[in-house]
């Protein structure tokens, strides 16, 4: 386990204790080798004190570390080495379990491998829940506050419609955006459009949101819903408990009736209940991705009155065409499995496919047992070799630049021999299939299959298929095209 080892000492601790820098080192080395360790690196902080981390360059280098996953334990004398603060300690212990990092202490035989190490660890996760409990207290009663006096928060960004500058405390109109709230209210109450095609139409306009994105139905129906239009400033949105809403300073840019009438219809046209699973004759469903904009396709249901029969087309068409930012046009159902099949002959020329059986497949194999054995023997005298190095820098006969260079190379020579081991035990077992081999099976018993046993084959195979309808100038609803798929191995 890759160990970072903590020392600190102040001068007046030095003096007064008597406990230098080398010595802890010393210990810390010496409790590694016990524990069959790997040191990473030592980390120093001379002559600094332990009042809090901020001024500690050692302390800062190790928890990049420890980000970057090169420390995996961090190892200290004492826990006053590491930090006298409360504060700090909960911060830290936080930061280790964020990044599966053990803590250990020597003194105070902390080690969160025992179960009283980690008994020590919860207390201090209480202490640290304690604390951020408290902070999210003080924070909520600090946002009321500001709300009650009637100011926008603008936690993230000013509403559309809106702009408020750093420093400032009201939000202000933005004129050209006002007018763009004003036409979504207006094409949703007067003009009666749907939250989709409210969307589509400023797309189609080139009109960006606050953040620069595409407008989608949701993004509409939060314009919709939002108090700040009519002069009221709010909080805790999405939390029904805490939710308030209050009158604001700012300038409204939309009338009170006109926000009620848009809330109205909204409630009405509320829906609640769970997302259905696709249809049987849609078992591409949730596969098929847009080859130009890499949205995922949506299916679609179409009905034409014939003079005997009314005719239903399913299909599928990008989430983006519907809001008008994707030319991918939608293909039908029968299309797509047409390219599909299409796809998966051209895959392999299924006369030339390799369709040996695994008897004579594992015929085929040489006996890589003896390269195994003879692999994982090298691998042990590496981890040896590994010890001996370490027990060499505790006792002092190499310092610590040696130690590092010798550890590396034992790592590299492990990581080569551990892929070759790997491979060769590998080709021990049978392949997985191949796409060839998918194909295949896919000739022989897809004509046979279900509709539901479609959809079970291509959830076991696939993972995605890039497809897109491509129109030329004498084909009107044009050619459905796959360009990948992504098969399941």
């Amino acid at each position: 386990m890759e160990t970072a080892i903590y020392v600190r000492v102040s001068t007046e601790e030095q003096a007064q204790e008597g406990f230098s820098i080398r010595a802890q080192e010393q210990k810390l080395k010496d409790y590694v080798r016990i524990k069959d360790w790997s040191i990473y690196k030592i980390y120093a902080d001379e002559g600094i004190s332990g009042k809090d981390i901020t001024g500690r360059p050692a302390v800062k280098e190790m928890i990049t570390d420890i980000k970057a996953g090169y420390v995996k334990n961090v190892l200290v004398f004492k826990i006053d080495r590491l930090t006298r603060s409360t504060a700090d300690l909960i911060y830290l212990v936080d930061l280790f379990n964020a990044n599966d990092c053990e803590f250990n202490s020597l003194m105070e035989s902390i080690d969160t491998q025992t179960a009283s190490g980690r008994m020590f660890i919860k207390i201090i996760g209480i202490f640290a829940e304690f604390e951020r409990e408290n902070i999210i207290e003080r924070t909520r009663v600090g946002v009321e506050r500001k709300v009650k006096e009637g100011y926008s928060l603008c936690t993230s960004s000013a509403s559309f419609g809106y702009d408020r500058v750093k420093g400032q405390k009201i939000q202000t109109v933005n004129p050209a955006e006002a007018e763009v709230v004003r036409d979504i209210f207006g094409m949703f109450v007067d003009n009666g459009l749907t939250l989709t095609d409210i969307a589509r139409r400023l797309n189609l306009r080139g009109i960006s949101t606050k953040q620069g994105k595409t407008w989608a139905s949701g993004k509409v129906r939060r314009v919709l819903a939002n108090c700040n239009y009519v002069g009221d400033v709010r909080h805790h949105m999405n939390d029904s408990r805490h939710k308030r809403e209050y009158d604001g300073l700012h300038e409204a840019i939309i009338p009170q009736e006109l926000f009620d009438a848009a809330n109205g219809i909204l409630e009405e046209n509320k829906k609640v209940g769970i997302t259905k699973p696709p249809n049987d004759d849609k078992y591409f469903a949730g596969f098929l991705v847009c080859a130009k904009c890499g949205y995922k396709l949506k299916t679609y249901e179409s009905r034409k009155k014939l003079k005997t029969k009314i005719q239903i087309t399913v299909g599928y068409v990008c989430r983006n065409h519907t809001l008008g930012t994707c030319t991918v046009g939608s293909m039908s159902h029968k299309k797509v499995e047409a390219a599909f099949e299409e796809y998966i002959s051209e895959i392999a020329d299924f006369d030339a496919v390799d369709t040996r059986s695994l008897a004579e497949e594992e015929k085929a194999k040489h006996d890589n047992s003896e390269a195994i054995s003879s692999l994982e023997n090298k691998l042990k005298n590496l981890e040896t070799r590994e010890r001996e190095t370490l027990e060499r820098y505790v006792r002092n006969e190499i310092d610590f630049e040696d130690y590092r260079q010798m550890k590396d190379l034992v790592a590299s020579d492990k990581q080569v021999l551990g892929a070759e081991l790997e491979r060769l035990k590998a080709a021990q077992n049978p392949v997985a299939s191949k796409p060839q081999e998918i194909a295949l099976n896919f000739k022989k018993n897809w004509d046979g299959l279900s509709n539901p046993e479609r959809r079970a084959f291509l959830k076991q195979f696939v993972e995605r298929i890039v497809i897109e309808s491509v129109k030329t100038k004498c084909d009107y609803f044009g050619q459905v095209k796959i360009r990948e798929v992504k098969w399941r191995m």
